[in-house]
């Protein structure tokens, strides 16, 4: 990951998952682990505390590029108390040369890319599950999108 992606107070703490998670890292970080599945797990929980949704699934998958670039990709869904399902992707491309564009972290929720939060260095894990809960749609009053 990158060095200006998070804030001091994310290193300090770590994320634990419910057992009943599905997902494709560990549920807990321990000593020696990845800090990347720390930042996954966190962005799922912050996402439920911004969205007061509970966690249902994390998927976290690393792709290397031709380039040598390294693009990690993590969706998190989670489910908001009316029963609606909310679906939060983020791709982050670690390059092996210093960035000279934006767009090397993308969100994207419910299926809808937000073009204009592509930025360099990712916001820090708070951050995300806030704009999260700005930009998220909010559920129709008949629970249609179930």
């Amino acid at each position: 990951m990158f060095p200006q992606c998070f804030t001091r107070y994310d290193w300090c703490r770590s994320y634990v998952l419910p057992a009943d998670v599905t997902a494709t890292i560990p549920l807990t970080g321990s000593v020696g682990m990845f800090g990347a599945h720390n930042a996954a797990r966190g962005l799922l929980v912050e996402v439920c505390r911004h969205t007061v949704a509970a966690p249902v699934a994390l998927d976290y998958r690393e792709t290397e590029l031709a380039d040598g670039d390294i693009l990690v990709d993590v969706t998190v869904t989670a489910r908001r108390p009316d029963g609606t399902t909310l679906v939060v992707a983020t791709v982050s491309r670690a390059r092996r040369r210093p960035p000279d564009r934006t767009g090397d972290w993308t969100l994207t929720i419910d299926g809808v890319r937000h073009v204009e939060q592509d930025r360099v260095w990712p916001p820090s894990l708070s951050m995300q599950g806030h704009m999260v809960a700005c930009l998220a749609p909010r559920p129709s009053a008949t629970g249609a999108d179930r």
